[in-house]
């Protein structure tokens, strides 16, 4: 307890010294990055919800035969305003969860900033469980091999999962639905899980919808070959391998 005690007070004592070291930077800026690094770093934040939420979850997933640390896959439907939660069994993925976007009224202009349809993953320094949006899980587009990386151009949009129903760029989720998700990421990426990928569309497709396929092959579309991502998986449950050149995403052939 006195251990703990000390690494917070030292936290607080260098979050001081680096605002007046930098005192043209805004205080809110600066002290998100800052308590974001040090969360993903310490997971002081994660222990209050893993005590609280773990233990109805562990009995939940033992019921369907996955364990807590099972490799995790996202599926978003913005029209829908749905994320998906699927985990791994002993070999496909199983949906084990749905979650609704919080309401426009609750998030403000949320709604204008949801992320477009692609391909997305989060590592493990993108959690932040001490976020001032409660927990914040960040969303890492897919690089194109062809490209210059989102990071290096100017004006880019962060996007994240969060939740507080908060206004950030992303996608805003009650505490509840966020604290799961963030648990059940957090552990697989414990377990040797290197990155968990999240796939945003914008609703289901059918199968054989023609129209799709047909925007898809020609890339009159927002995000041309996304529909090879969403068919590749709706056909084996198991998320693909992707990569993007050029401005379209290519499924890899399974080994």
């Amino acid at each position: 307890m006195r251990a703990r005690t000390y690494a917070i007070l030292t936290v607080i004592a260098l979050a001081a010294a680096g605002y007046f070291t930098l005192p043209y930077t805004p205080v809110p800026a600066y002290f998100h990055a800052f308590t974001s690094r040090v969360s993903a770093l310490t997971g002081f934040g994660a222990d209050r919800i893993r005590s609280r939420v773990l233990p109805d979850m562990e009995k939940r997933l033992n019921e369907a035969g996955i364990a807590v640390g099972a490799p995790v896959y996202l599926r978003v439907f913005t029209a829908d305003q749905k994320l998906q939660v699927w985990l791994r069994g002993d070999t496909r993925y199983s949906e084990i969860q749905d979650a609704g976007f919080c309401s426009d009224q609750d998030t403000g202009n949320a709604a204008l900033q949801t992320p477009p349809p692609g391909v997305y993953r989060i590592r493990r320094d993108d959690l932040s469980p001490n976020s001032p949006s409660h927990v914040e899980l960040n969303l890492n587009p897919l690089p194109d091999d062809d490209a210059p990386s989102t990071s290096d151009v100017a004006g880019a949009i962060s996007y994240s999962l969060h939740g507080n129903c908060s206004d950030l760029a992303g996608i805003s989720l009650n505490n509840d639905d966020i604290e799961q998700i963030y648990l059940l990421v957090d552990a697989a990426l414990r377990a040797g899980q290197q990155s968990v990928p999240v796939h945003i569309f914008e609703k289901p497709r059918d199968m054989d919808d023609s129209l799709a396929l047909t925007e898809d092959a020609t890339n009159n579309s927002p995000a041309p070959g996304l529909y090879d991502v969403y068919a590749a998986f709706e056909r084996s449950r198991i998320p693909p391998d992707v990569s993007k050149s050029d401005g379209r995403y290519h499924v890899k052939p399974a080994d």
